[in-house]
Order: C-alpha cells, then sequence, then structure tokens
C-alpha cells in the first residue's frame, strides 16, 4: 500500500511493517481460495459476497473517501478486510485488470486460529494497522479540489451582489472591482479587490444583513455553502484571509462609529 499526497515519513516503516506481517502470515494459507479478474470497477467489493476477503495478487486498486483518491493498495495487500468483519470501508476502484484472491471470511478465521503464532501475526498485523492509520489521520493532506458550479461572474456597476434579508448560501471573493456595503440605504463599508465577503452569515445561519453593489465593474467568484466548508478544510490560508477581511470591516466599521459620535458631539 502507498498513500497518495504527504505523508509524514513515520508512514513508511508501518507500511513495511504491515506488508512484512501479511507475508509471514499467510505464507502457510493453502485454501480453499479462488483467483478472480476483475477491471474497471467503480466498487471493487460489490462484485463478491460481503463474507469473502481478499489479498490483491496483481495490479493496483484505488482506496477513494468522500470522491478523493486517498491510496492505492498493491500486490500482497489485503483487501476487503474492514467489510468482512462489519467495520466501515472504503470504496475500491478498479481500472485496469487486477486479480485478487478471495478468501471466505470463516477459512480464514479458522486457519489464524489453528495456530498461536498466526494468532500473535494477526493481533501484531491489527496493531499495525492501528498506528498506521493513526498516523496518517493526523498529518494526511489531501488537497481537496473544490468546483464551483455557480463559477465566476461578472458584474456592471449598480448590480446587486448580496441583499439584505436574503438567504445565505454562498460566499464570495472579488477577484477584480470594488463594491459598496450598505445597510438600510447608508453605505458603511466596501469590499476591494481580493476580498471574501459573505461568509458571516453562512456561518451563523442569519439572514444577510447587509446589501453589497458592484461600484464599478467586477469579476466575482461564487462559492456554494459546503463547497466554501471543504476549501477551508484543504486550505487554512483561507480562513487566515477570511479573518484579516473581517478584522478590516470592524476597524472600519468602529472608525465610522466614532466619526458619527464626534459630528453629534
Amino acid at each position: 500500500m502507498f498513500f497518495l499526497g504527504k505523508v509524514p515519513a513515520q508512514v513508511e516503516p508501518l507500511i513495511e511493517r504491515q506488508q512484512l506481517l501479511t507475508q509471514h502470515l499467510m505464507q502457510q494459507f493453502e485454501g480453499p481460495s479462488e483467483v478472480q479478474s476483475f477491471s474497471y470497477l467503480n466498487q471493487l467489493l460489490d462484485s463478491f459476497g460481503k463474507e469473502y476477503m481478499g489479498i490483491l495478487r496483481s495490479g493496483l486498486i484505488t482506496a477513494v473517501s468522500k470522491g478523493v483518491e486517498v491510496a492505492c493498495y498493491e500486490a500482497g495487500d489485503f483487501v476487503g478486510i474492514s467489510r468482512v468483519f462489519g467495520l466501515p470501508y472504503a470504496q475500491l476502484k478498479v481500472e485496469d485488470e487486477v486479480e485478487v484472491e478471495l478468501i471466505h471470511r470463516d477459512t480464514f478465521v479458522t486457519y489464524i486460529n489453528e495456530d498461536p503464532v498466526r494468532q500473535h501475526r494477526w493481533s501484531n498485523y491489527l496493531l499495525t494497522n492501528v498506528a498506521l492509520y493513526q498516523e496518517v489521520l493526523a498529518h494526511f493532506h489531501v488537497q481537496v479540489q473544490v468546483q464551483t458550479p455557480k463559477g465566476f461572474q461578472q458584474l456592471q456597476p449598480g448590480d446587486v451582489i448580496i441583499r439584505e434579508g436574503d438567504i445565505a448560501d454562498t460566499v464570495y471573493q472579488l477577484m477584480s472591482g470594488s463594491a459598496d456595503v450598505t445597510v438600510n440605504g447608508v453605505t458603511v463599508g466596501e469590499i476591494l479587490d481580493g476580498e471574501i465577503f459573505g461568509a458571516m452569515a453562512v456561518f451563523t445561519g442569519e439572514m444577510r444583513n447587509a446589501t453589497v453593489t458592484a461600484r464599478e465593474n467586477c469579476q466575482l467568484m461564487v462559492i456554494p455553502k459546503n463547497e466554501f466548508v471543504d476549501l477551508i478544510r484543504a486550505q487554512p490560508e483561507t480562513a487566515i484571509t477570511l479573518l484579516d477581511n473581517m478584522s478590516r470591516r470592524i476597524k472600519s466599521l468602529n472608525e465610522q462609529v466614532l466619526r458619527q459620535q464626534n459630528q453629534i458631539a
């Protein structure tokens, strides 16, 4: 097995240990089993019964989680162990032809329990798996590809981007141009080139509390709510940019309040 993307250095020795334990564990196995060929499948595990696990004998199988390819199984790796023991399991995608040796769960359990040495190796295999996935979950970073169906919009002066009182289901980034922010018809701020806006109401679930109108020709990127959350998880620097934008707006509002107080005084 190998993981796709950045992984810490301590993962590689765990993978090597896992592979070695698998070899030692199965070196005396004589069946019954059956080798089958598979190709071009979105979910390999749908192609054989839930009571069967397998050992990959040739080819590569890709593990997919939430639409993202995260790892590849190589020849000699177990596949389908989680499912056969009633645990959550990943999508296993097959493109080119692979060969898998299928083993019934009861046959495998009997084989392990026949020998105390195998029982010990099986326990070590499971503990190594736990350690491996702990490391991966702690450090594994997959670049989430955020798709934006609404994409980019071209705006003219006076076009309304956000309307006060509307439902908040999108976040915006102004790629070029500038926009005015108004509340009850009173200008309270501005949006400048590169700023992310509209996120506060998305996070709080409240209605839009201001209207944003293009001041000049603008190019706008529109990001649906759920995809913006994925973007924040995959690219924490986006959250830093967002906080910086919000801080600037709060400072601007405070300055306006002070000016109004001075005018009243």
